[in-house]
């Protein structure tokens, strides 16, 4: 296990010359630590308060214990965005597939689980734990827009050791982020649209599961009911697409969405969640580069307004968010890629 000794401290303020110094949150929330992590993306909390943390092209998973220590845990692997804790075991996504973590404490190994295509387009992968005790993968589509089978355009879900996988909805381009609503149990996911259409369509994408291997329109279809200029016309017979739930302006880049824990916030947090919106890099003017809260209202996004700013000044871009983690007591790690940063933030009424 190697000691990362540059790029990475943890302190309990924010320096003056930091630049999240610069973000704007609302009344009640306060950043209480920052710790520098290269390349940030999907997190992991063990029962002893160790931090797992996954990263793009860095190829590394890091471990930050409670005290603070920072190490890197595995190097070298493929895209490895997403880690998630279940079971007292580390799982970790790579492009080609997603791994169990043995002997953690002395010489950490991956055991594979599940091979999927080692197609490196949207093929980056977050992990997640089902209320229904399953592990859900997604896997996106190996290009801006195109047809493709299975596995690709769709979230999947299987056992713990790789068994009965099964597809749960497709017709997705790409999700690097979804979440559960802590009662009803739908699973909400973010959606990129497809590039090269111009500044203002197609939108990026808030969805929710409902029924039976649902389609949500890619590639034949992008927002509500805009038609791919390409591919619409291949758009099978009697195929029944969901639409959004709610349209994100395009080239977001909606990644991390979570929703508020009831019991740690007042009323007017209870159906609410938050947006990580990564920012765009092929418009004109900059999208994204925030938090937004979003809250439901009899099945619908009644509302979805910026949460957290100050990502980017102007046109330049200080930070690109990622990734939510909420703990135990309410507060939350907030992960981003560029510089790299986690962001603990706490709340108080």
């Amino acid at each position: 296990m190697k000691l990362l000794l540059l790029s990475l401290f943890l302190i309990d303020s924010v320096m003056a010359s930091d630049w999240t110094e610069k973000l704007k949150l609302p009344t009640g929330f306060k950043i209480d630590k920052v710790i520098q992590v290269p390349g940030a993306r999907q997190m992991a909390i063990s029962p002893k308060g160790t931090l797992y943390v996954g990263t793009m092209d860095q190829g590394v998973v890091y471990a930050i214990t409670p005290e603070g220590k920072v190490s890197t845990i595995f190097e070298k692997l493929n895209l490895p965005q997403g880690v998630l804790w279940h079971n007292n075991e580390l799982y970790v996504s790579e492009i080609q597939r997603v791994s169990k973590a043995k002997n953690l404490e002395t010489k950490p190994t991956l055991e594979t689980v599940k091979d999927f295509p080692d197609r490196k387009w949207h093929g980056w992968k977050t992990l997640g734990e089902g209320p229904d005790g399953k592990l859900y993968v997604p896997v996106g589509a190996p290009c801006n827009v195109c047809e493709e089978k299975l596995p690709f355009m769709a979230i999947h879900r299987m056992d713990f050791d790789g068994k009965n996988f099964e597809t749960v909805a497709q017709g997705i381009r790409n999700t690097v982020g979804y979440t559960w609503h802590p009662e009803t149990k739908d699973l909400y996911f973010t959606e990129m649209g497809r590039d090269l259409m111009g500044d203002n369509i197609p939108p990026d994408e808030i969805n929710v599961i409902k029924g039976k291997t649902p389609h949500f329109g890619f590639p034949y279809i992008h927002g509500k009911n805009i038609p791919d200029p390409k591919l619409f016309l291949k758009l099978p017979k009697g195929l029944v697409v969901t639409p959004p739930l709610y349209e994100i302006p395009a080239h977001s880049a909606p990644i991390g969405i979570s929703f508020f824990p009831k019991n740690n916030y007042p009323k007017e947090f209870h159906d609410c969640f938050l947006v990580a919106e990564h920012g765009s890099w092929n418009r004109s003017s900059k999208s994204g580069y925030q938090v937004t809260k979003g809250c439901l209202k009899d099945g619908k996004i009644s509302s979805y307004e910026p949460f957290i700013t100050g990502f980017k000044e102007g046109e330049k871009a200080l930070a690109r968010p990622v990734h939510f983690l909420f703990l135990d007591d309410g507060s939350f790690y907030l992960s981003e890629d560029e510089p790299g940063t986690i962001l603990h933030i706490r709340y108080k009424k």
